[in-house]
């Protein structure tokens, strides 16, 4: 393997032969794909996720190992982590362990993980401001939410260095959403838009989330470490525990996104939540479900019932994916689940109880609205459009309504 690079002085390339692996090279995730993988299936008896391949699970140690490449994250029992540990650092050249404990935090890919006397939270503020260093943004005017207007198509187009600049900026944003900034989606799909000609206005619109950022950089994922006391005065009868700690919303805005680029295409926005805490969430235009399978392509819609039954259709496929990967990890997730919509036409086309509609466009023999109609797997239930959280991921919303909805996914945690 050779490496080339070009002499900044006399401008001429430069080759070399390249006699290791370098860190964080291409090849490296297939390295370890050829090696850590096989050895903890074939050698430690674990169970690798189809669904999710970096989920590895041993069911008779009831022991959770998630990989990234080459960093591990452990979770179960003391004495089966130490098993573990053993036997890795017999094969590879491991650091100790580090524990997550109150008081402490752990760097994971460039997620903090902190836990305190009751809650765990995971923070991306470090990160954050880093960002804002490379961007010079660090004192800059917090904004009170991540986007306030559209992006003016009719803009200039960037400069090629300022052009770079920007898909650094938008990569940066894009690894936020990815980790554990729910709050960040909305802004980050429409901005993505202009990835092939980003404009002064597109620029400016991602000077805006840094902004945001500046001023929210400590709101994190949190859960608590326990569930709340239960008055067992209201345990009566044939009482079973319920699933009601996992909730699932779903929303579509209809032809919202004007810009030119969107082709009046619907925003579909999707959250799963366990115990408040996200769990996965989307911000995407329709890209799934269309009312015919000859159409080949995300479109606009007439009816806003219809661009809320394919954004149900993308969040149902979404919740049997994580169901599949929860269940791979040694946990369970409650059938049938309930998919919360603000859209009761909606609703009533996913429980076929109407004959008559403006939905008759839709074909019904397609397998994604057999999904939808399966009863024993997704409920369609009904929540007002104030308390629908996934509002957040289709709309520019007002500060006092992202404020709202914000607050109830995310945790605002200063960690020293």
């Amino acid at each position: 393997k050779y490496v080339v690079f070009t002499d900044p002085i006399t401008g001429a390339k430069r080759y070399y032969h390249q006699s290791g692996p370098i860190y964080g090279e291409a090849s490296a995730p297939v390295r370890w794909e050829d090696t850590l993988a096989p050895w903890l299936v074939n050698e430690l008896g674990f169970i690798r996720g189809d669904n999710e391949p970096c989920v590895f699970y041993h069911p008779e140690r009831d022991l959770l190992v998630i990989t990234y490449v080459d960093d591990v994250m452990l979770d179960g029992y003391d004495e089966d982590i130490n098993w573990f540990h053993n036997c890795i650092s017999g094969r590879f050249d491991c650091k100790d362990l580090t524990y997550l404990s109150a008081g402490s935090s752990i760097d994971y890919i460039g997620m903090d993980l902190i836990m305190d006397s009751t809650r765990i939270y995971i923070s991306m503020a470090r990160y954050i401001g880093n960002m804002l260093k490379l961007f010079d943004m660090a004192n800059s005017k917090p904004a009170s939410t991540p986007i306030d207007k559209p992006i003016d198509t009719d803009s200039p187009a960037l400069p090629a260095a300022q052009r770079r600049q920007f898909m650094t900026g938008l990569g940066m944003l894009g690894w936020l959403v990815n980790t554990a900034r729910p709050d960040l989606a909305y802004a980050h799909s429409r901005i993505a838009q202009h990835a092939a000609n980003p404009t002064e206005a597109s620029w400016h619109a991602l000077m805006h989330v840094m902004r945001y950022c500046r001023g929210a950089a400590h709101w994190c994922l949190s859960v608590k470490l326990n569930r709340d006391d239960m008055d067992v005065n209201k345990i009566i009868g044939d009482w079973q525990p319920k699933h009601d700690d996992w909730e699932c919303y779903s929303d579509s805005d209809l032809g919202g996104n004007a810009e030119i680029q969107n082709k009046r295409r619907s925003q579909n926005g999707a959250i799963i939540m366990r115990g408040g805490a996200p769990q996965y969430w989307h911000s995407k235009v329709s890209s799934v479900a269309f009312a015919h399978a000859d159409i080949g392509e995300a479109h606009a819609d007439i009816a806003s019932a219809a661009a809320e039954v394919y954004a149900a259709s993308n969040a149902t496929h979404e919740m049997l994916h994580f169901s599949y990967v929860v269940e791979e990890a040694g946990m369970t997730f409650p059938l049938p689940a309930r998919l919360l919509i603000d859209n009761t036409a909606a609703i009533i086309f996913a429980d076929n109880s109407c004959f008559k509609s403006k939905l008759k466009h839709i074909d019904c023999r397609q397998e994604w609205v057999k999904t939808l109609r399966d009863k024993n797997i997704i409920v369609p239930a009904y929540v007002s459009t104030n308390e629908n959280v996934a509002d957040i991921f289709t709309k520019i919303l007002s500060t006092q309504t992202f404020t709202y909805l914000r607050d109830k996914i995310m945790f605002e945690y200063y960690h020293m």
